[in-house]
């Protein structure tokens, strides 16, 4: 009997593989089908919902607590003053202020969502930096959880997921975005977008089509919240083709939406930022690919601000295209065989490319690579799984010692990252030693320069608390012989103490230092809060006539910028400061004629910069009616 059942089940097996051989090859490419022939992924989310939300929380819990340190940071200097500190827009949630974010470009973009976020923050804890980084370490954790989902899904492998995940969390590219709350942008586009891809994921395997008007939505908040998620679509579409091995014509069709979402957001976004100035350059563009590449793997050398590529030469220029063409094209040699690694590797291709298309003066910085990153890990999960699947009974065990190995590596660079951000010297000290670009000694001779003004006899800022100056003092005069005495001095908070005084003259002299190297690095660039710098910095040494010097150069660079924007503040501050400076030499008239002029200016901007400036104009008028 069991020899008959053989030989009939012959004749039919070799009917359907000699009469439908297109069928038959067709189960082949989609072993994945449901009762109606429709193609669908296997479940979107393995195992229990619990479950996916347990380890999504701890996700959420791992990131805030990684980034507690930078709860203590206070607002930064740069950017930070603009998108929180001076924005009225976010002080409410009122019709006006959300109608003004949305219909209106903020500090030369248009990112609502972003702005929002922030707004939400300002309502629930007010002007406070401690809520701010809370909130974007919670916004990084949220984004966290979301990878460890997309790889979930995308897998179905929960070792491969968690492991993403956990790459993810260490990640040393990332400390910028979470730590700098002005980069908040990239946590909250990356927090939309990656649902945004669930959900069309979702759509693909029910065929819902609430589930494709969902995702459709998420990705305008993604867009709204940062532009450069702008070409993820095209991950999408990569999914469907290589993935799903679905029809060209009709994923493109799927995409429309997104594409018209993309473009009517970076129509406003063109419209909202100033022309650089900069024109692109191929060559330069190859280099900071090789660079950014670089900084994926986890092992580069992590700064704020990178000096960017030069330009080269023609031969470079053709040389750079040839090079990213290559890049761009030899993924698809593996598509058949490895089609979601080549997926990955499109997806840190065009999520990375808006980021170079968008700024032509920092192609290099690790805040770009955050929605990248998000591939990155999920492929180096994927590699370290399948570089132990043949190991069998020791196949966990080995890819526990990889990913520990690896984890370690990152964690230790994140956390000696994050402590150059908590140096009371400020991150720009420690990124002096690894960067020569000329913000980086600007930026650094600042921080020298209002610190110093907070020590001394006259002081032009408030006092700091005394745990606070003793331990930036100990820190900055850690090997000085002095430092006993200065800490006394402190101690009495009386700031007239002589070791006091020389230590602010020391600070100042620093500062002086890293102000004459920005100058001299300075090239190209168009900085004219340099020069408002030193001009403040002589003015705070006495030095009224140097002092002038540097705010009329600060004038004329401010009118050298590409568009108006910043140059209001500029102007106002220079007129100010020159008013005050004549007022210190005695020449009362040319005071009055720059108050004056810094008035205009201020009315003009529409904003008060600066407070006292009417009063003190008020008073001087009021004085020469009556010396």
């Amino acid at each position: 009997m069991p020899s008959n059942k053989k030989t009939k089940r012959r004749p039919a097996t070799k009917a359907i593989t000699t009469a439908r051989p297109s069928a038959v090859k067709k189960q082949l490419k989609q072993p994945d089908q449901t009762k109606s022939g429709r193609h669908c992924y296997s479940p979107l989310l393995p195992g229990s919902w619990q479950l996916n939300t347990g380890v999504f929380l701890f996700f959420v819990l791992a990131t805030a607590a990684l980034y507690a340190g930078d709860l203590h940071l206070g607002f930064f200097r740069v950017d930070d003053q603009q998108y929180v500190v001076i924005n009225r827009w976010i002080q409410g949630v009122t019709s006006q202020n959300l109608n003004y974010i949305l219909t209106n470009p903020y500090y030369a973009n248009y990112s609502p969502v972003h702005l929002f976020s922030y707004m939400l923050d300002y309502a629930i804890a007010g002007l406070n930096a401690y809520a701010f980084h809370l909130s974007s370490n919670i916004w990084a954790g949220i984004v966290s959880g979301c990878v460890y989902l997309v790889a979930l899904a995308l897998t179905e492998q929960r070792v491969t997921a968690v492991t993403a995940g956990l790459l993810f969390v260490v990640h040393p590219v990332h400390v910028e975005a979470v730590a700098w709350i002005s980069s908040r942008k990239d946590l909250v586009a990356a927090a939309f977008v990656l649902p945004s891809l669930l959900a069309y994921l979702k759509y693909r395997k029910s065929h819902a089509t609430t589930w494709y008007i969902i995702s459709i939505l998420l990705f305008l908040f993604a867009l709204l919240g940062k532009l450069s998620v702008a070409a993820f679509p095209a991950v999408l579409l990569a999914l469907d083709l290589f993935v799903e091995k679905r029809a060209l014509l009709k994923s493109l069709i799927d995409k429309l939406p997104y594409l018209i979402a993309a473009i009517i957001v970076a129509l406003a976004v063109a419209y909202a930022q100033p022309k650089t100035g900069v024109h692109p350059d191929v060559s330069a563009w190859t280099k900071a690919f090789a660079q950014n590449m670089w900084l994926l793997t986890g092992i580069g050398n992590y700064v704020i601000y990178r000096v960017p590529p030069e330009r080269g030469n023609i031969l470079l220029e053709e040389g750079g295209a040839i090079i990213l063409l290559v890049l761009l094209l030899s993924p698809l040699l593996l598509r058949k065989r490895y089609p979601l690694p080549v997926v990955l590797i499109y997806w840190i291709v065009f999520t990375y490319l808006p980021t170079q298309v968008l700024s032509f003066t920092y192609p290099v910085t690790d805040r770009y690579l955050f929605l990248p990153s998000v591939a990155a890990v999920i492929l180096i999960a994927w590699l370290l799984t399948r570089a132990t699947d043949q190991l069998q009974k020791w196949k966990l065990a080995a890819a526990t010692i990889l990913v520990a190995a690896v984890s370690f590596c990152w964690i230790t660079k994140t956390f000696d990252y994050l402590s150059e951000w908590q140096d009371p010297r400020s991150v720009w000290f420690a990124a002096k030693e690894k960067s020569h670009d000329v913000s980086v000694y600007y930026n650094l001779a600042r921080s020298y320069l209002e610190n110093a003004a907070s020590f001394g006899t006259k002081r032009r800022n408030a006092s700091v608390r005394e745990e606070e100056a003793k331990n930036y003092a100990s820190v900055v005069w850690k090997d000085d012989p002095r430092l006993p005495q200065l800490l006394a001095e402190l101690s009495l908070n009386q700031h007239n103490g002589p070791v006091e005084n020389t230590f602010k003259e020391y600070l100042q002299n620093k500062a002086a230092e890293n102000f004459d190297e920005a100058v001299a690095k300075k090239g190209r660039h168009i900085i004219p809060d340099l020069f408002v710098s030193r001009g403040v910095l002589f003015a705070d040494k006495g030095d009224m006539q140097s002092a002038k010097k540097e705010f009329v150069a600060g004038i004329d660079e401010a009118f050298r910028l590409h568009s108006s924007e910043g140059q209001p503040e500029v102007l106002v501050t220079c007129h100010y400061n020159l008013g005050i400076a004549e007022i210190t030499l005695g020449h009362y008239e040319e005071a009055l004629s720059w108050m004056r002029l810094a008035e205009e200016e201020q009315d003009k901007f529409g904003r008060t910069l600066i407070p006292e400036l009417t009063v003190n104009r008020k008073e001087l008028e009021s004085f020469l009616r009556n010396p």
